[in-house]
């Protein structure tokens, strides 16, 4: 409603933001107060009348700090996207220059920090830079930038998830700029630096894949999530093997500092230490030569934070609630009803698998059934999802915690949810279908959702206590930008908001100080310099031993998170080893006849020494019915026989569905995928190196267990199957697209149709 005072009230703050800009041209350190003042204003008149003089000093204030979207989205609000520039002012005509050196592309823009970043690369220099900046920042569309400004030839990007890699990779092969690329996503293929070359890794397939070629050299290599270096940055303690990829994340660091020319390495909310030259992370960035691009207090989405914590009135974003309850959960029910008005929506975090599904029942016993009766004139999105719960009660059973939550409108989103289900998810989310997610923090890992709102009913992950990194984290996933001026953030019953106003803790990297005590695989990687003199003793000893039983420099850098004592330890008994059991081991798995259970056993007698995950240490000791055979093996065989689908049948003869899905998940999706194949994998590596000097044949001339390793990485042995695999798609899907049996084809329910026709395209199959 137009009013004098409300008139008087934008002209006021219109004069207010200019002196603050100029404030801030004299003090960069203003620079966080002037993007949160211009977002609070442009959240607060966006329903007012303004009148066209009012518009064109908002138009203006929007290029005067950087972030022109501001305005556009004023205009989606308001419903005026026709607004006409019919009068040109110097200060217009500049706007608009300005305005149109942020586009790269007819539809979209660059923010004022992210052309920063990218001016910050030229090609008269080396360009090595660390960027540290709030979740919303839009880190990853800068690399794609940086990429077309240099034209790079051979580049590396390297991300934390396979979520993350496949997401990154479909966006790449519908980029016309990418055609000429060969993009790469698997480790073991052969690269050829004489064309333009674009690989997509994990840590560990870019370890895997330098293993295999040492020598090459790229000119840009790009980081995500560079904070998962230090150990005490680790988000989800509840990943097995999580807690220990923080050794693969520094040496794959490591190794792209020595291969990569350009780097840009990119994290949120990471803490450097200023005026500090002796601490870890300074002495990395300066041996070399990183400079740091800081925009920690560029929160292009502002954030509005509440507490609630006893039975009182309390506001936010304008919005009044009475928390009448003491039971916390009923405490979440009031506030997701006043939350979610208006067509917004929320994710719930909370600290492990377990509390999030219980929270989802709770959730979904107090709601009514969104598909029933079923809408007429339904949406595409809707039909999509009709037959998407369909598909979840075939596969899983309609008693699973999700298939329950999902015809209440809710999600669940964790570590142990099949990739393919979680990207759905997050559809359906985005779409309005579902207006609540209950997550861990596998949610802050990449994961862009329209969430306006973000619940915190606890202050740990799994049982330890929230960094303020975590809590920043966290809280960076409520509002959108470009959907939201403003996120809103309601801890209940937590210490959250005072977690996020804490001092943070500096990040570090172990292997750049002298008086951290390292582990073997870091002794291997880091500078001398950085080694006391205990561990240069023991780099030379386990050097010296290596060479003296035969193994070469090639072999000894292999595998480099796996202890090299272990692998000296297997080889030794590998060199040993005679004709009847290499027969067996090369006959361990084919791709027509399966899994040997005998064979299979007796490679585990070979690894079991070195390997230290507890959990298949156990599978491997115990006995399967038949008393003569590992239970591992037996899980194995199932897997590679049956897939996800056939384990979970069996497992849930003996256990609740919601049990048995995250044992199998956990199984399938950590145990096999990583743990499992990392020890196998070096004895494929020492058994073929064995074969190649018994019998003076090149390595990669050896028959080694290479279809094993590939089911239990991909569940695949084709290319097209394991790059599937990597995107996420139903396990039937997938199986088809390996084997091309119309059988299974013949069989697709409607949502694996529908997913097999998407990848039809995404993937040229």
């Amino acid at each position: 409603m137009y009013t004098k005072e409300r008139a008087s009230y934008i002209n006021e703050t219109i004069a207010n933001i200019i002196r603050e800009y100029y404030l801030t041209e004299e003090d960069i350190s203003n620079r966080h107060n002037l993007i949160k003042s211009v977002c609070e204003f442009y959240d607060n008149i966006k329903d007012d009348y303004i009148t066209m003089n009012q518009l064109w000093f908002l138009y203006h204030i929007s290029n005067l700090i950087g972030i022109p979207q501001y305005f556009d989205m004023l205009l989606k609000y308001r419903n005026d996207e026709n607004f006409n520039i019919n009068y040109l002012s110097a200060t217009t005509l500049s706007d608009m220059i300005y305005n149109s050196s942020l586009a790269v592309d007819e539809d979209k823009f660059l923010h004022k920090y992210q052309k920063e970043v990218i001016d910050k690369f030229s090609n008269y220099k080396t360009n090595r830079y660390f960027l540290t900046a709030p979740t919303s920042f839009g880190k990853t569309f800068i690399v794609y930038e940086v990429v077309k400004k240099m034209d790079y030839k051979n580049v590396v990007f390297i991300y934390p998830t396979l979520s993350l890699l496949s997401e990154n990779y479909i966006k790449i092969l519908k980029d016309q700029f990418f055609d000429d690329y060969q993009i790469y996503t698997l480790s073991d293929t052969k690269i050829d630096l004489s064309q333009k070359n674009l690989c997509i890794y994990t840590p560990e397939r870019f370890l895997s894949m330098m293993d295999r070629n040492s020598e090459l050299k790229f000119d840009f290599i790009f980081m995500d999530e560079v904070y998962k270096i230090d150990n005490q940055f680790i988000i989800d303690n509840e990943t097995v093997g999580e807690n220990e990829r923080d050794t693969a994340f520094r040496v794959a660091l490591q190794t792209a500092c020595l291969s990569g020319k350009d780097l840009l390495l990119a994290g949120p909310f990471i803490q450097i230490p200023k005026g500090i030259t002796e601490s870890s992370i300074n002495n990395f960035l300066n041996d070399n030569e990183f400079k740091v691009l800081e925009y920690n207090d560029v929160e292009i989405v502002d954030k509005e934070l509440l507490t609630i914590n006893s039975n009182a009135s309390y506001c936010i974003d304008k919005i009044n609630f009475l928390i009448n309850k003491k039971d916390k959960n009923s405490r979440l029910l009031i506030v997701l009803d006043e939350l979610n008005r208006n067509g917004n929506s929320s994710i719930v975090y909370t600290c492990s698998r377990r509390n999030t599904e219980q929270l989802a029942k709770k959730l979904a016993d107090s709601r009514e059934d969104i598909t029933e009766p079923i809408p007429k004139n339904m949406s595409d999105s809707m039909r999509r999802f009709i037959i998407f719960k369909d598909h979840i009660n075939h596969i899983f059973g309609e008693d699973w915690i999700l298939s329950r939550c999902l015809k209440k409108g809710i999600g669940i989103h964790h570590g142990y949810i099949p990739k393919y289900i979680q990207k759905e998810i997050i559809r359906f989310f985005n779409d309005g279908i579902l207006d609540v997610i209950v997550s861990t923090t596998t949610i802050t890992e990449g994961v862009n959702t329209n969430a306006k709102n973000m619940i915190v009913m606890s202050d740990k992950k799994g049982q330890k206590a929230l960094k303020k990194f975590d809590a920043q984290n966290i809280a960076g996933r409520a509002g959108r930008f470009i959907c939201h001026y403003k996120g809103r953030v309601v801890a209940i019953d937590n210490n959250f908001e005072q977690i996020i106003r804490d001092e943070g803790d500096v990040i570090r990297n172990i292997e750049y100080d002298k008086n951290i005590l390292k582990n073997e695989v870091d002794i291997l990687s880091a500078p001398e310099k950085y080694l006391s003199d205990s561990e240069r003793k023991t780099k030379k000893e386990l050097l010296e031993e290596a060479h003296s039983i035969g193994l070469t420099d090639d072999i000894i850098h292999q595998f480099k998170t796996i202890k090299l004592s272990d692998k000296m330890f297997l080889y030794k008994k590998i060199k040993n080893i005679q004709e009847p059991e290499i027969q067996k081991i090369q006959n361990v798995c084919t791709t027509y006849q399966g899994l040997n259970w005998d064979n299979f056993d007796l490679i585990l007698k070979y690894i079991k020494p070195i390997i230290s995950n507890r959990e298949l240490l156990n599978m491997i000791e115990y006995k399967s019915t038949n008393q003569k055979n590992s239970v591992l093996t037996v899980k194995v065989y199932n897997y590679i026989e049956h897939g996800y689908p056939g384990i979970l049948e069996y497992e849930k003869r003996s256990a609740p569905t919601d049990r048995a899905v995250r044992e199998v998940s956990k199984l399938t999706f950590n145990l096999f995928k990583y743990e499992l194949v990392k020890y196998l994998g070096v004895f494929d590596l020492l058994f073929r190196f064995v074969l190649s000097q018994k019998n003076n044949i090149s390595i990669d001339e050896v028959v080694g267990i290479n279809t094993l390793l590939k089911y239990l990485e991909y569940n695949s042995t084709t290319e097209e199957g394991k790059k599937v695999s990597d995107y996420g798609v139903p396990f039937k899907v997938l199986h088809y697209v390996d084997t091309k049996n119309e059988y299974l084809k013949r069989g697709f329910d409607a949502f694996e149709q529908l997913v097999y026709n998407d990848i039809k395209k995404d993937f040229n199959i």
